[in-house]
């Protein structure tokens, strides 16, 4: 999807905000305020963003009533995921030319790990805000993983038997893959006619990532229904999901076994009945191979 950075505003409603008054007090939102008076932005709320991970930076568009000369000035960013503070985010000056009444300026949510939602708060310092304008805006954003195509590789559970040649995404600067619809070739296979088990769906992809030279994932639905009971789905999850498992030394199992090869251990859980099948020290269970 085309992501648009620039975020537009209501223009109108500020140009509306500064020739509304009756001209007996025309003029005061400038008083003292020099080249820079009257800057504002075009609503305290702004429209949420999600930009690449690969390039972290938008657009937030601000406007001035005064506009007979060049300006230029500085503003405030700052970013908190719930009430943590993330440092390092930037905003870059404005400079608005002579009779240009909007301007852009660029912020940088770098820092923002890659599927958090952050909260945003722009701000004008006093001495260049308008008076009656908007000197403060918020608004949530995020950064996304952009993939990439690797092509077909294969998919293999040993445990269920399923095999399928499955498209795998790679995040482009991350050690990050999606394997996608890799169960569907089975559940709507001749074989599965006859199973009991199946469901009438899969996951949708298997996301993965590597961390210390060892594979993560998402838990994925397994496409498989306990006793073919929809309300028991089984899924593959890694043993970090669980508190007894949740120690790296549990986690050795799911690797690179070469450059193209990922082995995965997972642990089949039905929360329904909580319990399943602990797969998480073999070898050999879920074996994936990229294009």
């Amino acid at each position: 999807m085309r992501i648009n950075k620039k975020i537009f505003g209501l223009a109108f409603v500020v140009a509306a905000l500064f020739t509304s008054c009756n001209k007996d007090n025309e003029g005061a939102i400038y008083d003292g305020q020099g080249s820079n008076a009257g800057v504002s932005f075009t609503a305290s709320t702004l429209s949420n963003v999600e930009v690449p991970a690969s390039n972290p930076v938008f657009d937030v568009e601000i406007v001035r009533g005064n506009t007979s000369a060049a300006a230029t000035g500085s503003l405030t960013a700052t970013l908190k995921v719930g009430d943590n503070e993330i440092p390092g985010v930037t905003v870059s000056n404005y400079n608005f030319a002579a009779g240009e009444n909007s301007t852009t300026v660029k912020v940088d949510i770098s820092p923002l790990e890659v599927g958090v939602v952050g909260n945003l708060t722009l701000a004008i310092s006093d001495a260049d805000a308008s008076i009656g304008g908007v000197k403060s805006a918020t608004m949530k954003c995020s950064k996304a993983y952009e993939w990439t195509s690797l092509g077909n590789g294969t998919f293999t559970d040993n445990f269920f038997g399923m095999e399928s040649t499955p498209e795998i995404l790679k995040a482009q600067g991350f050690d990050r893959y999606r394997v996608m619809a890799p169960c569907e070739a089975y559940r709507t296979s001749p074989a599965a006619a006859e199973d009991t088990w199946v469901a009438t769906w899969s996951a949708p992809y298997i996301e993965l990532w590597v961390e210390d030279g060892l594979v993560f994932w998402d838990e994925w639905f397994t496409g498989q229904n306990y006793d073919g009971d929809k309300a028991s789905p089984i899924y593959a999850y890694h043993p970090s999901a669980f508190d007894s498992l949740n120690d790296a030394e549990f986690w050795q199992f799911s690797k690179f076994l070469d450059a193209k090869t990922i082995q995965l251990a997972p642990y089949y859980y039905i929360d329904s009945l909580g319990g399943g099948w602990n797969y998480t020290q073999r070898e050999g269970v879920v074996i994936i191979t990229l294009p």
